[in-house]
């Protein structure tokens, strides 16, 4: 009987492209925007990506697509939320409303309102072209990739 082994490494290859997303607008209009700029069809999921913070779990939401014919995979995620966190007794007695608390999908990257991760992308250069013509996109202030292997937070990413 032959033994196979597997190497830890051949799993931790990221196979995926991520560009980082500044804008204003909404998710589903976002992703109406991007649907019509590549000519792709991203859905809502009707399950939020779960994060735990430091809130309690949150859910941030999450539009995909399945591109058979090019083989790539698209999910856009929600990277900012506001929670509202209710008062503990003592902050009830001083404000007496619930709090409101920022939360991110990802903490390293605060600046980013969505991620676009495109899985099986072929070369950086059809990621950048990507970025680009998401940055056509009016209302949306920044496009632009992030290097994952700076990234601390990578599991986040695995859904």
């Amino acid at each position: 009987m032959k033994i196979h082994k597997l190497n830890i490494q051949d799993f931790n290859e990221i196979d995926y492209n991520l560009i980082a997303i500044h804008t204003t607008l909404e998710d589903y209009h976002l992703a109406f925007l991007i649907n019509s700029q590549l000519n792709i069809s991203l859905k809502r999921d009707k399950e939020d990506v779960i994060s735990q913070t430091e809130f309690g779990e949150v859910g941030f939401s999450k539009f995909t697509f399945e591109d058979e014919k090019c083989g790539l995979f698209w999910s856009l995620i929600q990277n900012q939320k506001w929670v509202e966190t209710s008062p503990s007794r003592d902050d009830y007695l001083i404000f007496g409303e619930p709090q409101k608390h920022k939360v991110f999908f990802l903490n390293e990257i605060k600046n980013v309102d969505y991620f676009l991760k495109i899985e099986e992308v072929e070369t950086v250069d059809e990621a950048v072209e990507i970025s680009n013509r998401i940055q056509e996109i009016d209302k949306v202030i920044a496009a632009f990739i992030v290097d994952t292997d700076r990234l601390k937070a990578k599991n986040h990413l695995i859904f």
